[in-house]
């Protein structure tokens, strides 16, 4: 016989295939960067689309291309940020933005360049 509780694990999430070790290890100190920077959840403001993108893909940059794993600019507020963790909370903020701000999904596709002037040959 099991314990009544367990008939009611298949409604809910599973929060144990969450990777703790590697969100403790890696994304907390992408968070804590930006708490010291700016100030506390300010990510939950939101971000433009096109920011959070170019942001990610200079991380992305750092670690692939350049083969650099830190980032060294948070070395200046006390923490050790992995590349590709930054570009996680870029992801994460991403997402978030599109919850709680769509109207600073300012991607391409939903960019009106209709009305701009062609641009003159040189």
């Amino acid at each position: 016989m099991e314990a009544p509780k367990n008939n009611e694990i298949d409604k809910k999430d599973r929060m144990t295939l969450l990777p703790m070790d590697l969100l403790r290890k890696y994304l907390i100190p992408a968070y804590e960067e930006g708490n010291k920077k700016y100030w506390e959840e300010s990510w939950r403001l939101g971000f433009k689309i096109s920011v959070l993108m170019d942001a990610a893909l200079r991380h992305i940059e750092e670690f692939y291309w350049k083969g650099e794993n830190m980032d060294p600019a948070a070395s200046k507020h006390g923490v050790e940020k992995h590349h590709l963790a930054a570009a996680m909370f870029c992801m994460l903020s991403a997402l978030n933005t599109l919850d709680v701000r769509p109207d600073l999904d300012d991607r391409i596709v939903n960019r009106d360049i209709s009305s701009r002037p062609e641009p003159t040959p040189k």
